[in-house]
């Protein structure tokens, strides 16, 4: 008993640090997006999860949704925009994309659920960086961003542009 429980305790630390490990295919960074200009932003709920190919999923979550949401969606759109645009006007190294043809990368969040609290909506969501892939080089689409957990919208895009600024240089 007295090897068994140490060698259980090992175990499960183990099991539970490959639960929690990042995707190693992600390295967090923004370098590929420094010198891109063009930036789609699309909100959208995914109603499937598919934890097999998570990057493949989100990808095609993206190219179902609608770079115009309606209803409520609109509403978490025109939040985080309301912050990019402050970005795109200060340091102009930023433009807003009109369609995914036109983008270098995409900007999406994910809307995972809106908490009520007093009676005002809160968007919650993961949101990601996607490069566009390239057909010449070989080079599918890819997240090379993502937060580092599920948050409130306009928390998660400030973390972003916050990043874009470290990666650009710009204070």
């Amino acid at each position: 008993m007295k090897v068994l429980g140490p060698a259980l305790f090992v175990l499960f630390c183990c099991f539970t640090s490959a639960a929690q490990a990042p995707d190693v295919a992600l390295d967090n960074s923004l370098e590929e997006v420094r010198d891109k200009r063009n930036a789609l932003l699309v909100v959208y709920k995914s109603r499937v999860i598919d934890a097999g190919d998570r990057e493949r999923a989100i990808i095609e979550d993206v190219l179902k949704a609608d770079p115009h949401p309606k209803g409520r969606y609109r509403w978490v759109y025109s939040q985080l925009a309301k912050k990019l645009n402050k970005y795109i006007h200060k340091y102009k190294s930023l433009n807003a994309a009109n369609g995914l043809s036109e983008a270098d990368y995409v900007i999406f969040f994910n809307v995972v659920e809106f908490r009520r609290i007093l009676n005002t909506p809160y968007p919650y969501g993961e949101l990601f960086v996607i490069v566009k892939g390239s057909p010449e080089t070989l080079k599918p689409p890819r997240v090379v961003w993502r937060a580092k957990k599920v948050l409130y919208a306009e928390d998660a895009i400030s973390d972003l542009i916050k990043d874009l600024k470290a990666v650009r240089g710009e204070s």
